[in-house]
């Protein structure tokens, strides 16, 4: 397998064997540590710089979540409210670590974010791990509360 850098955050890769080529596309989600490697086939004239990215796979913290929600088909339809679930975190399905829920989904970055889901008629607050720009007073991808355009602030 070779691999070129593109720039922008973008590589080419090259399999030598077009099964590794088909196995790679069609299996997945695909995971650098934690994290999250999009795979698309290459497309003519692609230029990095003008590419939109929709939506990313980023993983969703459940803190303090009731212990009878740890079953798989449970914590999808939870994660499913969030964004596509991916995967869900070993020690969670487990139910080795009762402190939080963590699961892997694909969320629309063109979107807000979902801060809270209702379970059981309670809020649960849903953190979001390794995003750097997200906006915690409009829920938008892009930018910091600091800089926020949807902020009115005060003149003074």
């Amino acid at each position: 397998m070779d691999v070129t850098d593109l720039g922008k955050e973008f590589c080419l890769t090259r399999f030598s064997c077009k099964e590794d080529h088909d196995m790679v596309l069609r299996r997945g989600p695909w995971f650098v540590g934690d994290n999250f490697l999009s795979i698309r086939p290459r497309k003519p004239n692609f230029k990095p710089s003008s590419t939109n990215v929709s939506s990313i796979v980023v993983w969703i913290r459940l803190n303090e979540l009731s212990i009878e929600y740890y079953e798989m088909e449970v914590l999808k339809q939870i994660g499913n409210s969030v964004g596509k679930i991916f995967r869900i975190d070993t020690y969670t399905a487990i139910e080795a670590r009762g402190c939080f829920a963590s699961l892997c989904a694909q969320v629309d970055i063109g979107k807000p974010l979902v801060t809270t889901v209702l379970i059981g008629g309670i809020h649960q607050a849903v953190n979001y791990e390794g995003i750097h720009k997200l906006c915690f007073s409009c829920g938008w991808i892009g930018h910091r509360k600091d800089s926020c355009p949807y902020i009115i602030r005060s003149s003074s």
